[in-house]
């Protein structure tokens, strides 16, 4: 499964930080991947609208863009506004930033 997560707006955003980071589940510990895993089953991320949340303008509004292939191929792109009110859809929205910044961080000690 391959994920990738791309924020956009927020109180202090800065666009040149909006590019998307993948989320690599083979990387990750065991236990993350199958929690990661069994969020996105349980948020039935495949099967919900191309934007979830109200889509109101304004640069305090943080959207993000989850993309998930999974391991058949299927793969499916939603945006999230916050606030993201869906408990599955929220659960599995925190999952993945906490993935993503360990990702980053482990990144960052083997390669100072």
């Amino acid at each position: 499964m391959r994920i990738e997560l791309k924020r956009e707006g927020g109180v202090a955003f800065f666009p040149g930080l909006s590019r998307p980071h993948s989320v690599d589940l083979e990387s990750l510990p065991p236990e993350t991947a199958e929690a990661l895993q069994r969020a996105v089953r349980e948020a039935r991320f495949f099967e919900q609208p191309a934007v979830v949340g109200t889509a109101t303008r304004g640069a305090d509004r943080t959207r993000y863009t989850v993309t998930i292939e999974d391991d058949g191929g299927q793969r499916h792109t939603v945006q999230l506004v916050e606030p993201v009110e869906e408990p599955q859809l929220r659960a599995l929205l925190e999952l993945l930033k906490q993935a993503e910044k360990a990702q980053r961080a482990s990144a960052r000690t083997q390669h100072p």
